[in-house]
């Protein structure tokens, strides 16, 4: 289960810490996680000195291999989306799993909507880090200013015959004046997961919903029924609810049962 320090510091007029995760309570809070390739193999959190963070600590972890080769399409990225200025930077430290098998491939993602990502920056290891070392990483995000965004990793586009898996640790948005983008409208779903039947409390009456699937397929579209949304007939997995109002879109996670 996808369960992260959460550490989060409103950014004042100078470039500050909007957000810090260093992952070492072991839990994923603030991040949601997708197995795209469905191996049943996604991000974990490890703690040894081949597969966990920095200095023995808890760190990200996403494998290509697991008692045979895999071909990882593994997406992780927060859970809230955030306002990105012209001086926003992702910083976050990394590094392979093995110095035999090291020929990872990994990058930053961002997206709009937490369904459509596009990779703003990746890397693909041609040489091992030593035992010890870690790659170090600043990614600027300034492409995206004014814009609130949904950022996270994905690995991708290798295997488990010439990599073992990344490691990634110590991760935070570095920006000038950013926070968690502020909605109008409050809204949440209940309950989560669910299994047959999703509920909308909101503030605002509510008229038309979409429900989109992880890969972006719309799977329910039309008028609210306040008796709830019939959502048996889902596969189990991640979806997400569409609610707008005026020119704002919202969007809520949940997870089917």
């Amino acid at each position: 289960m996808i369960c992260c320090i959460f550490g989060l510091l409103m950014a004042a007029n100078a470039q500050e810490i909007t957000f810090k995760y260093d992952f070492n309570n072991n839990s994923f809070d603030g991040w949601v996680g997708y197995d795209a390739d469905g191996d049943g193999n996604t991000w974990e959190l490890h703690n040894t000195t081949t597969s966990g963070g920095m200095n023995g600590t808890y760190g990200l972890f996403s494998s290509c291999y697991n008692a045979g080769e895999l071909t990882p399409e593994n997406y992780l990225y927060t859970e809230d989306a955030y306002l990105i200025t012209e001086t926003s930077q992702l910083h976050f430290f990394h590094c392979q799993s093995d110095i035999v098998y090291y020929q990872e491939n990994f990058g930053v993602i961002v997206s709009e909507n937490g369904i459509n990502f596009t990779i703003v920056w990746s890397k693909r290891y041609t040489a091992p880090h030593t035992d010890g070392k870690w790659g170090e990483e600043f990614v600027d995000l300034s492409e995206y200013a004014g814009k609130t965004m949904y950022i996270g990793f994905l690995h991708y586009d290798c295997n488990g015959f010439s990599a073992n898996g990344i490691r990634i640790d110590n991760v935070e948005l570095l920006s000038e004046g950013t926070s968690i983008a502020e909605n109008t409208i409050s809204f949440e779903v209940y309950p989560n997961p669910v299994e047959n039947s999703l509920h909308i409390s909101s503030d605002v009456e509510i008229e038309n919903v979409s429900i989109v699937a992880m890969n972006g397929a719309v799977v329910y579209e039309g008028a609210y029924n306040k008796n709830g949304i019939y959502v048996a007939e889902l596969k189990a997995g991640v979806y997400f609810v569409n609610i707008e109002k005026g020119d704002e879109t919202i969007t809520r996670r949940f997870v089917k049962k």
